[in-house]
């Protein structure tokens, strides 16, 4: 018995445990770098839902999936689903509904008699919603004139005097006006676009400004698809690099799994000689036989630890290289989420700011008034829509030039935004019309807040190429009621508005 008290089984026993205590530490280190992969996938879809409403479930399963940890075949095949869903994205956007392009058509088959034919079945599409929006209306029938031969040009005398024949010039004009107010303009294309605007406004021969429509709708169509394209390699990049790291994750983790079994092994093992040690040293009647077999046992257990040590050290080894590989990995796609998450934020500021007052622009309204709408139906507070209209804007463009206008459009929005409150809602609805959304805020007191705002800017004046331009404006008010809707308001605001027009502008009146 005196013998298993031996500094020599208590030295390797304890070199055992400290080599347990090792392994739980990288075992430990191994899960905190498994769920930092995890937490910075997460991230990853999070920066990327939104982008298409398609792709939004697909992004969520990942997510759920690795909240509950990290299975690589389960998130193997949820990746696998998100790539299928990828490659097979819809160009199709459900939300532009068509408008009333009658005159348009009316104008193309007037002059185009020989494919008017062809023309209805464009019109009948158009009526079905199967165009995007506008400007691949204006796409499909360049592609049409474009496709037949021996037309007669657009330039003819017959086109240039579009007052004949009970086709009135100005209608189609406006009609594209209408077009253009209705389609979403990248920042790239808001000057040509404002100047299309202005040639429409102007005595441009009708060919030439359609013409310049067409080709204007075929760039922007041409830059959201080069956009679309861009973000559809960026995820499936994405999708790759994360099944790459789910692999690796995954074999890390196999390793450790690997790792703990052989521990468990040789614990056993060990376990099991040094009972028999006990068992002999008991039974043993003669001591030279008893050194000989606890100096065997001992030999049999040293090495079983030192190849495990040796092995243990290489899986070590294997799993420091995984683990700074994934670091590596995971630093680069922080990167990269950093960078998009930047690239989405500016977009978002360019979508729904108007690049020249840099107010909100009516998409904006649009989702503020959904915010405003909810509330006011939970609270029952009350709620006001204003609309405003700058008097004789189009005067000043045509007397004094159109930056003189763009320079009153910037005056009008700097004051209106400067003397109003911090939860009042100001934007840029489209042309010289503004509207502003009054939370709290009754028709009466919405009237007290506009005749303050009408009077700031009467007595407001600038100077251009040292000419004195003096300002005012018009506003329409109303208060939403029950069952009332965006639309239902916003018309009686604008009859208010135009009534104050009527009325000899320069006031404010509520319907």
């Amino acid at each position: 018995m005196s013998l298993l008290s031996n500094k020599n089984p208590d030295k390797w026993k304890n070199k055992y445990l400290d080599l347990l205590d090792e392994n739980e530490v990288i075992e430990k280190h191994h899960q905190n770098k498994e769920d930092l992969l995890c937490k910075t996938i997460i991230r990853l879809t999070l920066a990327t839902s939104g982008f298409n409403n398609d792709l939004d479930p697909y992004l969520l399963s990942i997510r759920n999936q690795l909240k509950k940890g990290l299975n690589s075949e389960q998130l193997k095949s949820e990746l696998d689903k998100f790539s299928n869903a990828l490659m097979t994205l819809d160009d199709t956007d459900p939300e532009n509904s068509p408008l009333d392009a009658s005159l348009l058509f009316n104008f193309l088959f007037h002059h185009f008699p020989a494919i008017k034919n062809d023309f209805q079945q464009i019109e009948k599409k158009f009526e079905k919603n199967e165009y995007r929006n506008s400007q691949y209306l204006f796409i499909a029938i360049d592609d049409l004139i474009d496709s037949i031969q021996h037309i007669e040009p657009l330039d003819s005398p017959a086109v240039k005097g579009l007052g004949i024949n009970g086709i009135d010039s100005n209608l189609i004009n406006a009609q594209l006006q209408h077009l253009l107010e209705d389609t979403e303009i990248p920042a790239k294309f808001e000057l040509q676009a404002q100047q299309l605007k202005e040639k429409l406004d102007g005595n441009t021969p009708l060919a030439a400004v359609l013409e310049e429509t067409v080709s204007l709708l075929f760039q922007i169509k041409k830059h959201l698809q080069s956009e679309q394209q861009e973000m559809a390699e960026f995820l499936a990049q994405l999708t790759d690099q994360l099944t790459e790291l789910g692999i690796q994750a995954s074999g890390t983790h196999t390793a450790s799994v690997s790792s703990s079994k052989k521990r468990n092994l040789l614990d056993r093992s060990v376990s099991s000689q040094m009972l028999e040690l006990q068992a002999s040293s008991k039974n043993a009647k003669q001591l030279e036989p008893l050194k000989k077999l606890i100096h065997t046992r001992l030999a049999d257990i040293a090495l079983q630890i030192q190849e495990h040590q040796s092995h243990e050290q290489f899986e070590r080894n294997k799993i420091h290289q995984e683990l700074e590989y994934l670091t590596s990995k995971i630093t680069t796609m922080e990167h990269e989420t950093r960078h998009l998450n930047d690239k989405l934020m500016d977009a978002h500021q360019q979508a729904f700011h108007d690049p020249l007052t840099k107010l909100p622009n009516r998409l904006a309204y649009d989702e503020r008034l959904d915010t405003e709408l909810a509330r006011w139906k939970r609270y029952q507070a009350p709620l006001s829509l204003l609309i405003w209209d700058i008097d004789f804007f189009k005067q000043i463009n045509d007397k004094f030039g159109h930056k003189a206008g763009d320079k009153t459009l910037i005056l009008i929005a700097k004051l209106l935004s400067q003397h109003c409150r911090d939860t009042d809602f100001v934007s840029r609805f489209g042309g010289e019309e503004f509207t502003m959304l009054l939370s709290n805020t009754d028709a009466q007191e919405a009237l007290l807040t506009a005749n303050k705002l009408r009077q700031i800017i009467e007595k407001t004046a600038f100077n251009s190429s040292g000419k004195k331009i003096s300002i005012t404006i018009s506003c329409g008010i109303t208060q939403f009621t029950d069952n009332d809707t965006g639309e239902s308001a916003f018309k009686r605001a604008d009859k208010a508005l135009y009534k104050a027009k009527k009325n000899g502008r320069n006031q404010c009146l509520i319907n």
